[in-house]
């Protein structure tokens, strides 16, 4: 037997033990989180026995961060590495009108209200978005790469010509890429 190998009570342990409860995707877990190399961005590996995958939001020290790589899963425990969120995008609540009844003359009878305005953590960056090459690439003046969780509310709210505000500017989406399972990657443009 290696004394050196970790087996799954080892891992259990070092959790109980070092490990620190974290949120991922509004659930709470344990996990361990070290620091990733130092860079241009914040960016820490995260370690658990829970099921991760790319795109999954974890909240940590008060700071939401998003799993930008690939999930490695050794036979102990799951590995990936997140990156800091450094902006939050505020997605306005929208006007909804539906029908609740019909007139004496047939005619529909409406109620309206506003939808909630929701918080979208985001990286928002001005070199195209790369995992594990030190040469990014700059996107073109007056353009920014943002970087949000994939789910159904965020492939509705920022379609291609959605406008949203960040960085105090008003920037439109002109391209949504979807080839990173789990991550939604727009391009913006400075909506002028």
């Amino acid at each position: 037997m290696n004394p050196f190998q970790i087996d799954n009570s080892d891992f259990q342990f070092l959790l109980d033990s070092i490990g620190e409860t974290v949120t991922i995707d509004n659930v709470e877990q344990k996990a361990i989180i070290n620091n990733a190399k130092i860079g241009d961005y914040e960016e820490k590996y995260i370690y658990t026995l829970s099921n991760i995958q790319r795109g999954n939001l974890i909240l940590h020290n008060g700071k939401n961060y998003i799993i930008v790589s690939d999930v490695t899963e050794g036979k102990l425990y799951k590995k990936a590495l997140m990156r800091h969120c450094n902006y939050t995008i505020v997605v306005e609540g929208q006007e909804v009108c539906e029908i609740v009844g019909y007139n004496v003359f047939g005619e529909p009878i409406y109620e309206c209200h506003t939808t909630e305005s929701i918080n979208v953590p985001a990286i928002v960056d001005t070199y195209a978005f790369k995992v594990d090459d030190f040469a990014a690439i700059r996107v073109p003046e007056k353009q920014i790469v943002v970087i949000v969780q994939e789910n159904e509310t965020n492939k509705n709210k920022f379609t291609v010509n959605a406008t949203f505000e960040v960085m105090g500017k008003t920037w439109k989406v002109i391209d949504a890429d979807l080839t990173k399972k789990g991550l939604l990657i727009l391009t913006c443009e400075l909506n002028v």
